[in-house]
Protein backbone atom coordinates (compact mmCIF):
# COMPACT_ATOMS: atom_id res chain seq x y z
CA UNK A 1 0.00 0.00 0.00
CA UNK A 2 1.13 3.03 -1.37
CA UNK A 3 2.18 6.00 1.83
CA UNK A 4 0.47 9.01 -0.09
CA UNK A 5 -1.84 9.27 -3.31
CA UNK A 6 -2.53 11.87 -5.29
CA UNK A 7 -5.70 13.20 -7.52
CA UNK A 8 -4.76 15.57 -10.07
CA UNK A 9 -8.27 17.80 -10.26
CA UNK A 10 -9.31 21.60 -11.12
CA UNK A 11 -9.87 23.97 -8.07
CA UNK A 12 -13.53 24.16 -9.06
CA UNK A 13 -14.18 20.97 -7.62
CA UNK A 14 -12.30 20.47 -4.69
CA UNK A 15 -15.03 21.62 -2.64
CA UNK A 16 -17.08 18.51 -3.90
CA UNK A 17 -13.96 16.08 -4.33
CA UNK A 18 -12.15 17.82 -0.89
CA UNK A 19 -14.99 18.81 1.29
CA UNK A 20 -17.37 16.53 0.44
CA UNK A 21 -15.64 13.61 -0.55
CA UNK A 22 -17.83 13.26 -3.37
CA UNK A 23 -15.61 10.46 -5.64
CA UNK A 24 -16.82 9.87 -9.17
CA UNK A 25 -16.07 6.66 -10.87
CA UNK A 26 -16.28 5.97 -14.36
CA UNK A 27 -16.34 3.09 -16.36
CA UNK A 28 -13.25 1.68 -18.24
CA UNK A 29 -15.73 2.23 -21.68
CA UNK A 30 -15.23 6.27 -20.99
CA UNK A 31 -11.42 6.02 -20.50
CA UNK A 32 -11.46 4.54 -23.45
CA UNK A 33 -13.33 7.15 -25.23
CA UNK A 34 -11.84 9.36 -23.44
CA UNK A 35 -8.49 8.57 -23.57
CA UNK A 36 -8.84 7.77 -27.24
CA UNK A 37 -9.81 11.08 -28.53
CA UNK A 38 -7.35 13.02 -26.19
CA UNK A 39 -4.23 11.29 -26.08
CA UNK A 40 -4.74 8.00 -28.90
CA UNK A 41 -5.17 4.81 -26.58
CA UNK A 42 -8.20 3.19 -26.92
CA UNK A 43 -7.26 -0.26 -25.53
CA UNK A 44 -7.72 0.80 -21.45
CA UNK A 45 -8.31 -2.12 -19.82
CA UNK A 46 -6.88 -4.18 -22.57
CA UNK A 47 -3.71 -6.14 -23.07
CA UNK A 48 -3.02 -6.17 -26.44
CA UNK A 49 -0.02 -8.93 -27.75
CA UNK A 50 1.41 -7.64 -31.00
CA UNK A 51 4.71 -9.19 -32.03
CA UNK A 52 6.99 -7.45 -34.18
CA UNK A 53 7.02 -10.68 -36.73
CA UNK A 54 3.71 -11.87 -38.91
CA UNK A 55 2.51 -14.61 -36.91
CA UNK A 56 0.65 -17.87 -37.99
CA UNK A 57 -2.92 -18.76 -37.30
CA UNK A 58 -4.39 -22.29 -38.05
CA UNK A 59 -7.89 -22.96 -38.18
CA UNK A 60 -7.87 -26.61 -37.15
CA UNK A 61 -11.72 -27.59 -38.39
CA UNK A 62 -11.10 -25.94 -41.86
CA UNK A 63 -7.55 -27.06 -42.29
CA UNK A 64 -6.33 -23.73 -43.47
CA UNK A 65 -3.80 -21.12 -41.79
CA UNK A 66 -3.32 -17.50 -42.48
CA UNK A 67 0.36 -15.77 -42.11
CA UNK A 68 0.27 -11.67 -41.40
CA UNK A 69 0.31 -8.96 -38.36
CA UNK A 70 -1.89 -9.21 -36.02
CA UNK A 71 -2.85 -9.36 -32.76
CA UNK A 72 -3.70 -11.44 -29.85
CA UNK A 73 -6.35 -9.65 -27.08
CA UNK A 74 -7.39 -9.56 -24.02
CA UNK A 75 -9.89 -7.89 -22.24
CA UNK A 76 -13.01 -7.49 -20.38
CA UNK A 77 -16.30 -5.96 -20.50
CA UNK A 78 -15.29 -2.18 -19.99
CA UNK A 79 -18.98 -1.36 -19.35
CA UNK A 80 -19.07 -3.03 -15.80
CA UNK A 81 -15.47 -1.98 -14.68
CA UNK A 82 -15.62 1.50 -12.66
CA UNK A 83 -12.14 3.22 -11.55
CA UNK A 84 -10.68 6.04 -10.08
CA UNK A 85 -7.96 7.76 -11.15
CA UNK A 86 -5.14 8.80 -9.09
CA UNK A 87 -1.14 8.91 -9.03
CA UNK A 88 1.40 7.76 -6.60
CA UNK A 89 3.92 11.06 -7.50
CA UNK A 90 3.36 14.36 -7.41
CA UNK A 91 5.38 15.99 -9.89
CA UNK A 92 4.61 19.65 -11.13
CA UNK A 93 4.76 18.04 -14.61
CA UNK A 94 1.59 16.21 -14.23
CA UNK A 95 -0.68 19.09 -13.31
CA UNK A 96 0.32 20.06 -17.10
CA UNK A 97 -0.25 16.47 -17.99
CA UNK A 98 -3.96 16.23 -16.60
CA UNK A 99 -4.79 19.98 -17.15
CA UNK A 100 -4.89 20.63 -13.56
CA UNK A 101 -4.25 23.46 -10.78
CA UNK A 102 -5.05 21.77 -7.61
CA UNK A 103 -3.55 18.12 -6.25
CA UNK A 104 -5.33 16.26 -2.97
CA UNK A 105 -2.89 14.53 -1.13
CA UNK A 106 -4.09 11.34 0.65
CA UNK A 107 -2.33 11.37 3.56
CA UNK A 108 -3.95 8.27 5.57
CA UNK A 109 -4.33 5.75 2.45
CA UNK A 110 -5.60 2.86 4.71
CA UNK A 111 -8.69 4.91 5.88
CA UNK A 112 -9.42 6.75 2.87
CA UNK A 113 -10.02 2.91 1.13
CA UNK A 114 -11.76 1.90 4.16
CA UNK A 115 -14.09 4.67 3.91
CA UNK A 116 -14.56 3.93 0.58
CA UNK A 117 -15.30 0.07 0.76
CA UNK A 118 -18.00 1.28 2.96
CA UNK A 119 -19.79 2.99 0.82
CA UNK A 120 -19.35 0.72 -1.91
CA UNK A 121 -21.02 -2.18 0.21
CA UNK A 122 -24.23 -0.23 0.08
CA UNK A 123 -24.07 -0.39 -3.85
CA UNK A 124 -27.13 -3.18 -4.81
CA UNK A 125 -25.00 -4.20 -7.53
CA UNK A 126 -21.82 -4.62 -6.61
CA UNK A 127 -19.76 -7.82 -7.84
CA UNK A 128 -18.20 -9.68 -5.03
CA UNK A 129 -14.67 -8.76 -5.22
CA UNK A 130 -15.35 -5.70 -3.77
CA UNK A 131 -12.52 -2.84 -4.08
CA UNK A 132 -9.98 -3.44 -5.79
CA UNK A 133 -6.92 -1.33 -5.54
CA UNK A 134 -3.77 -1.02 -7.07
CA UNK A 135 -0.68 0.39 -9.50
CA UNK A 136 -1.70 0.39 -12.79
CA UNK A 137 0.36 -2.64 -14.66
CA UNK A 138 2.23 -0.29 -17.84
CA UNK A 139 3.08 -2.96 -20.71
CA UNK A 140 4.43 -2.90 -24.10
CA UNK A 141 2.57 -5.17 -26.79
CA UNK A 142 5.67 -6.42 -28.02
CA UNK A 143 7.15 -7.48 -24.89
CA UNK A 144 5.67 -10.21 -22.41
CA UNK A 145 3.92 -8.74 -19.65
CA UNK A 146 4.37 -8.94 -15.96
CA UNK A 147 1.33 -9.74 -15.00
CA UNK A 148 -1.52 -12.50 -15.69
CA UNK A 149 -2.77 -10.80 -19.07
CA UNK A 150 -5.97 -13.79 -18.52
CA UNK A 151 -7.32 -12.61 -15.04
CA UNK A 152 -9.98 -9.71 -15.98
CA UNK A 153 -9.35 -7.92 -12.79
CA UNK A 154 -5.83 -7.21 -13.55
CA UNK A 155 -6.98 -5.94 -16.93
CA UNK A 156 -8.86 -3.63 -15.40
CA UNK A 157 -5.09 -2.05 -14.25
CA UNK A 158 -3.70 -2.61 -17.89
CA UNK A 159 -2.16 0.60 -19.54
CA UNK A 160 -0.11 1.49 -22.59
CA UNK A 161 3.82 1.99 -21.41
CA UNK A 162 3.55 5.01 -23.14
CA UNK A 163 1.37 6.38 -19.79
CA UNK A 164 3.97 5.27 -17.13
CA UNK A 165 5.13 8.52 -16.33
CA UNK A 166 1.92 9.25 -14.46
CA UNK A 167 2.45 6.16 -12.54
CA UNK A 168 -1.34 5.69 -11.87
CA UNK A 169 -2.86 3.85 -9.10
CA UNK A 170 -6.71 3.08 -9.35
CA UNK A 171 -9.48 2.05 -6.86
CA UNK A 172 -11.55 -0.33 -9.12
CA UNK A 173 -14.69 -2.19 -8.77
CA UNK A 174 -17.49 -3.97 -11.02
CA UNK A 175 -21.18 -4.93 -11.14
CA UNK A 176 -22.39 -8.08 -10.25
CA UNK A 177 -21.83 -9.55 -14.39
CA UNK A 178 -18.29 -7.85 -14.06
CA UNK A 179 -15.24 -9.61 -14.89
CA UNK A 180 -15.80 -12.35 -17.51
CA UNK A 181 -12.73 -12.76 -20.23
CA UNK A 182 -12.87 -11.89 -23.73
CA UNK A 183 -10.50 -12.93 -26.22
CA UNK A 184 -9.87 -12.26 -29.79
CA UNK A 185 -7.59 -12.46 -32.30
CA UNK A 186 -7.52 -9.37 -34.71
CA UNK A 187 -5.57 -8.57 -37.79
CA UNK A 188 -4.07 -5.33 -37.30
CA UNK A 189 -5.05 -3.58 -40.90
CA UNK A 190 -9.08 -4.96 -40.71
CA UNK A 191 -9.16 -3.37 -37.36
CA UNK A 192 -10.28 0.04 -36.19
CA UNK A 193 -9.62 0.02 -32.83
CA UNK A 194 -10.71 3.84 -31.92
CA UNK A 195 -14.34 3.08 -33.91
CA UNK A 196 -14.42 0.12 -31.65
CA UNK A 197 -13.77 1.92 -28.29
CA UNK A 198 -16.78 4.23 -29.35
CA UNK A 199 -19.41 1.21 -29.23
CA UNK A 200 -19.29 1.14 -25.68
CA UNK A 201 -21.73 3.36 -23.15
CA UNK A 202 -19.47 5.47 -21.08
CA UNK A 203 -21.25 5.57 -17.78
CA UNK A 204 -19.84 7.14 -14.02
CA UNK A 205 -20.89 6.10 -10.36
CA UNK A 206 -20.44 8.54 -7.47
CA UNK A 207 -19.88 7.49 -3.74
CA UNK A 208 -19.30 9.88 -1.35
CA UNK A 209 -17.07 9.42 1.73
CA UNK A 210 -17.85 12.25 3.60
CA UNK A 211 -15.14 15.65 4.20
CA UNK A 212 -11.29 14.36 3.47
CA UNK A 213 -9.37 16.99 5.88
CA UNK A 214 -8.60 14.77 8.35
CA UNK A 215 -7.05 12.37 6.11
CA UNK A 216 -5.55 14.38 3.61
CA UNK A 217 -4.50 18.08 2.60
CA UNK A 218 -4.80 20.10 -0.77
CA UNK A 219 -2.06 21.10 -3.14
CA UNK A 220 -1.71 23.69 -5.78
CA UNK A 221 0.27 24.27 -8.96
CA UNK A 222 3.41 26.56 -8.75
CA UNK A 223 3.53 26.12 -4.88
Amino acid sequence: MPERLYKYLPSKYLDNVFHKGELLFRNLTYFKQYECEKRGDPLEGHHRDNPDNDITITNLSKGTKFKGDCSFLNTTDSDLIYVYCMSRTHRPELYEEFNCDACIEVTDVSKFFLRVKVKLKHLISLHKAGLLHGAVKYYAANKPAEFNIKDPKELAFAKDEVFRQQDEYRLVFGTKKAFKLIQKIVINNLIDFKSEAMKGVAKDKRITIGNMSDIANVKYKNT
